[in-house]
């Protein structure tokens, strides 16, 4: 009778994991649906170097978020069952606090030396600054996406993402027709965030005096250590996305960084699936290995197992669909990118194996080795990036970052089956 009642809570849990995977990947695929949604007016409106800014506008403020916000939306996960209601808000206010602060120090470096910035980056200086807001507000908005989803919140959850989603939209497509090109979109993307946050931030009871004071000093010292230790695992994915994109302008010119935008696009909408399945993964995951020793691994692994396979199969049916799909939806200047997507699909399915590893090392709150591993994948994707783009092109790019998050997969999981996972009992849960 109690084996029958600890499978049937066993079956309630996943699926109840199931639900909550299904439900985050519905919501997050209303954000991954603007840049699909706009490709048919952008691809169409813009030139391909017009677009390519567009494209290097997007990766340089994603690379920038973990510097401006020091991760912090990784701190509150990481946090958020060790601290009360009020210790929770104390930590929040003082890590908004600090991503502003750190968004203006980053604001007014980019100014001074925005010529040099300019010149490296292959971006117009006077819009530079503009990079930095943005980052500020992607990771300000991650942040109350996190605080939803650790408090179950879920229609506000999702309400947040429909409303940057509707309001993203409908200001870009307004600034293009009204002719401001690639400006237009920059312009219409920082405005829906703005909203969106706003309204976010209202939803979990933040009013504006909260912004207008001093936080205690009591958390400063603990965000700083955890930013400045977890930085590397806090942009694994921004740095390489960057690394691919700088590495295309560089050698290939910012129309190829273009190319590699619009193939990622499609990649993308499987990572909306990965990452849902993740954030849905982790609260579950983090609950059944504090309790790990009395009620074994098995549940975990199979679930992992189960996850690298359907990961695996929904790749390759994202990939095939989007053979399709892709010259619908793009403009003729930009069908070469269409046989680029196998690639990033396979990298980006791997990056989820990473993600998935790393997942385990975050609730042992082993920061170091979490930050070692990115550190060498980031190493490893700007080596071979820049290795085989001379010779390869494009497509060494893509093999580069391939080769990068296969490798760094093996060891993370390594790692992980040496902690965690005695051998006769992985093969016995495994079986």
């Amino acid at each position: 009778m109690m084996h029958i009642k600890r499978r049937a809570l066993k079956l309630k849990g996943k699926t109840f994991l199931a639900v909550q995977s299904l439900f985050y990947a519905i919501a997050n695929s209303i954000e991954a649906l603007v840049p699909l949604l706009l490709a048919p007016i952008l691809t169409r409106i813009l030139a391909p170097a017009e677009y390519g800014i567009w494209v290097l506008f997007i990766t340089y403020a994603t690379f920038l978020r973990p510097i401006v916000g020091l991760t912090t939306q990784d701190a509150i996960r990481m946090r958020f069952y060790d601290f009360d209601q009020k210790q929770l808000d104390q930590f929040t206010h003082t890590a908004l606090f600090v991503m502003i602060m750190m968004a203006v120090g980053v604001s007014t470096l980019t100014f001074i030396f925005r010529d040099v910035l300019a010149t490296l980056a292959k971006f117009p200086a006077d819009w530079l600054v503009s990079i930095v807001i943005t980052a500020l507000l992607f990771e300000v908005f991650y942040t109350a996406l996190a605080l939803h989803q650790f408090h179950n919140r879920r229609k506000a959850f999702l309400m947040t993402q429909v409303i940057q989603a509707v309001l993203s939209i409908a200001l870009i497509s307004l600034f293009l027709f009204g002719g401001w090109d690639w400006r237009g979109v920059i312009l219409g993307r920082i405005l829906g965030m703005t909203i969106a946050i706003l309204i976010s931030l209202r939803a979990l009871g933040y009013r504006p005096s909260f912004f207008f004071r001093l936080p205690p000093r009591s958390f400063y010292r603990d965000i700083a250590k955890f930013g400045v230790i977890y930085w590397p695992s806090g942009m694994v994915i921004m740095a390489v996305a960057m690394t691919d994109k700088v590495v295309a302008a560089h050698y290939l010119g910012v129309s190829a960084s273009a190319m590699y935008g619009v193939a990622a696009l499609f990649a993308s909408a499987f990572w909306v699936i990965n990452h849902s399945f993740v954030m849905a993964w982790t609260p579950w995951l983090f609950r059944k290995l504090k309790v790990a020793q009395s009620d074994g691994l098995g549940e975990v692994l199979s679930v992992s197992m189960l996850y690298f396979l359907f990961a695996a199969i929904a790749g390759l049916s994202f990939y095939l669909v989007s053979l399709y799909v892709a010259p619908i939806l793009l403009g003729e200047a930009f069908h070469s990118a269409i046989p680029l997507i196998r690639y990033i699909m396979v990298a980006i399915v791997l990056q989820g194996f990473f993600m998935h590893n790393m997942k385990f090392l975050h609730f042992d709150k082993d920061i170091r080795v979490m930050s070692l591993c990115s550190a060498l994948t980031i190493a490893l994707n700007i080596w071979l990036s820049i290795l085989w783009a001379p010779t390869m092109g494009i497509h060494g790019i893509m093999l580069g970052t391939i080769a990068a998050f296969g490798l760094t997969f093996l060891i993370s999981g390594l790692i992980v089956l040496a902690r965690y996972i005695k051998p006769q009992k992985a093969a016995e849960s495994v079986a």
